[in-house]
């Protein structure tokens, strides 16, 4: 049996899988790319019902299908399941919510799949509200048997609200790709002085790479990758003796001196630790545990105490544990033997399951995760200290941002205490669950705030420091500008920075701010066409040009601004985004318009937009599809580089589903041709 894949799939919530796409149904008036579209389908359905393993490339076909018939209920249900057991939580609320509105008797679960999705994403009023209709909606029977797991499930929520109210301040990393892949990455383990990380994966390593029945995702093998000053080199399967082709193993614990490798092995008959030797710079086959800390049961994670005589591991020994998986402890005796295990009691333990146990440095502190306690969701990260009496503490949620609605599980600690190692699955991942770091910053200190007044063009600022700093100071000229920056909705003026550039040398030659009434004041030196860059909190950027050729240099002149708020839903045409010919390759032409868009990106730290590509209707649908999604994918790679968190961006390829203008002109076909990006949250 697999170590961490019945961990996390949530079997109790598992879509319907009987669902199927009829033809009929499917088909629409338009033949063109019908047959397509349906050849996508059922490329779709054979991986879909395939598992969990291969939803990721399921969603793919039916993605591309989508592009023919985006308003079949059953197409945009099987869409957002795939999300939802995959990556992108928010994309599943969009096409879950979508088949509802099509069809609320789509599938039975429809209101259950829609209250997961809204958890995920921290939205925990529309799941609670989500989840008591869907029970509400069993039939007596049914409701018998479900009951309970949904009114776990309202808790959690009821406890993530509470839990996100009160943020702690840590900054969590992806390690990124020389340890992270597009398959499951897991409990890193870390050798002596952190010369060698080891870790599980479920990644595809060779074509010869098995998978597992339960879930369709490849068993797992252990990885091992080098440090190389402060950098990893890329992650290598360990191979014989440790991994076997046909069941899973997981590396779990490594000892102080990094000379034995704890493992698990999982087959379908159980599974338990072994630990392996190195002699002779290489690892021996593993062997059993002594005969106190194995048992037919099944042994998944554990750890040593910093001095080798306690052992605590997590076990399904039911004659031991409250009720699921708990952690059991066992000591060596004065003569080095050791005792019987024990539960380790029930203010760590609750009646779900524990996993990934871990002691710190100096002994006193357990990590673990718990499906119970006041868990938001799935496994949360807990902790519990031992006093001088050697008792432990109540388990305490790390919180949030640490614990998540998903599985966080594999928590460890460094020698610093600032900074620890542990799984989850976050938007902007490689795919599956990936190793990331903590850093806690502690507590946040009280910011010092000058009392010095600042002068922007002439204009007092009253004291306040507002939220921009002018690039330039507005240099005198001949020509005087004066107007209102806008809201375009309420007509109340904003305050924003206003950059004027002279076109000609693409360079900023005068700034300004407006007030807290949107009042501006600028002067600019020659007659001529200047561009006009507008940024304000909240609010869409603006670009426009000013032409001051034709307007009198003896008089004010008046230029008043509107300004967009940021809705979700807004959408932008990026008028100035130019690729190679047929390619996804990015012209420097385009640089100035993403720099605005990395500006904005910066300036609205909490808004999340999806990047779509689009094109005409020249060529195929699924060769269009393509070159639109990589279109759509080279804009936010070229954020991502330049530091915006790919969580906060989404590229989606539309080809030529979504036109602005007629098809049947070069000038229409040029229109549709383009890169927008939407408000996805804010």
């Amino acid at each position: 049996m697999l170590v961490f894949s019945l961990i996390l799939v949530p079997v109790t919530l598992m879509a319907q899988q009987n669902l199927k796409l009829k033809k009929a149904d499917f088909k629409t008036e338009q033949e063109l790319g019908f047959e397509e579209a349906w050849k996508s389908i059922r490329q779709g359905d054979k991986l879909f019902k395939a598992g969990l393993g291969t939803y990721r490339e399921a969603r793919e076909h039916y993605l591309f299908a989508a592009q023919y018939n985006p308003d079949n209920a059953a197409l945009n249900y099987k869409i957002g399941i795939c999300y939802l057991f995959s990556d992108d939580k928010f994309e599943s609320i969009k096409y879950l919510e979508k088949a509802f509105l099509l069809d609320e008797h789509v599938s039975p679960d429809i209101r259950l799949m829609g209250a997961k999705a809204y958890q995920m994403t921290l939205n925990f009023d529309d799941a609670i509200n989500q989840y008591r209709k869907y029970k509400e909606s069993l039939d007596p029977k049914q409701r018998a048997l479900q009951a309970a797991t949904i009114d776990k499930l309202i808790t959690e929520c009821e406890h993530g609200k509470a839990l996100v109210a009160k943020p702690g301040r840590v900054i969590i990393n992806n390690m990124g790709e020389p340890i992270n892949s597009v398959g499951d990455d897991y409990n890193p383990i870390f050798a002596a002085a952190d010369t060698a990380i080891y870790f599980t994966s479920r990644r595809n390593h060779d074509e010869k790479a098995k998978r597992s029945p339960l879930d369709n995702k490849h068993y797992e093998d252990i990885y091992v990758a080098s440090a190389v000053g402060t950098e990893w080199e890329p992650a290598r399967n360990m191979g014989k003796p440790l991994n076997h082709i046909n069941h899973n193993t997981a590396a779990v614990a490594i000892s102080p001196d990094s000379k034995t490798l704890y493992i698990y092995r999982g087959h379908k008959s159980g599974g338990g630790v072994f630990r392996s030797e190195m002699k002779e710079g290489k690892w021996t086959a593993p062997k059993n545990m002594p005969g106190k800390l194995r048992s037919k049961y099944r042994e998944t994670t554990m750890c040593f105490s910093p001095d080798g005589k306690t052992f605590y591991f997590v076990s399904d020994n039911e004659k031991l544990t409250h009720g699921g998986k708990d952690i059991l402890v066992s000591e060596q005796d004065a003569q080095g033997k050791w005792k019987d295990p024990v539960n380790i009691g029930k203010e760590i333990n609750s009646r779900y399951d524990e996993e990934g146990v871990f002691i710190s440095p100096d002994g006193n502190t357990l990590y673990f995760s718990s499906k119970g306690h006041n868990t938001m969701g799935g496994f949360d990260v807990f902790k519990s200290e031992r006093n001088g009496m050697g008792e432990w503490s109540p388990a305490e949620n790390l919180g949030y941002p640490v614990n998540s609605p998903d599985d966080d599980v594999f928590y460890k600690v460094t020698n610093d205490e600032r900074i620890a190692y542990y799984s989850a699955n976050r938007m902007g991942g490689h795919g599956g669950r990936d190793i990331y770091k903590i850093v806690f910053l502690g507590e946040e200190k009280e910011m010092l705030m000058s009392t010095e007044d600042i002068l922007i063009a002439g204009m007092e600022t009253d004291g306040k420091t507002g939220f921009f700093v002018p690039a330039a100071p507005l240099t005198v000229g001949a020509y005087l500008l004066s107007g209102k920056v806008y809201n375009v909705k309420t007509n109340e003026g904003v305050q924003a920075k206003l950059d004027f550039i002279d076109v000609d040398v693409s360079k900023v030659i005068a700034t300004t701010l407006s007030n807290d009434s949107g009042y501006y004041d600028a002067s600019l030196p020659e007659g001529k066409a200047y561009g006009v860059e507008v940024v304000a909190r909240d609010y869409l950027f603006f670009l426009d040009i000013l032409d001051l050729s034709v307007e009198d240099p003896d008089e004010v002149i008046a230029h008043n601004i509107g300004l967009d708020p940021i809705e979700v839903g807004a959408t932008v045409i990026l008028k100035n985004i130019f690729f190679e010919l047929n390619k996804a390759t990015l012209k420097p032409e385009s640089f100035p318009q993403l720099e605005q868009v990395l500006q904005f990106m910066n300036g609205n730290p909490s808004v999340r937009m999806e990047i779509s590509g689009h094109t005409d209707n020249t060529g195929s649908l699924r060769l269009n599809t393509r070159l639109s999604q990589a279109r759509a994918q080279a804009v936010v790679d070229y954020l991502v580089e330049r530091g915006i968190t790919v969580d906060r961006l989404d590229a989606r390829g539309y080809a030529f589903s979504q036109p602005i203008a007629p098809n049947n002109t070069a000038e229409g076909r040029a229109q549709n041709r383009r890169v927008e990006f939407k408000i996805l949250s804010k």
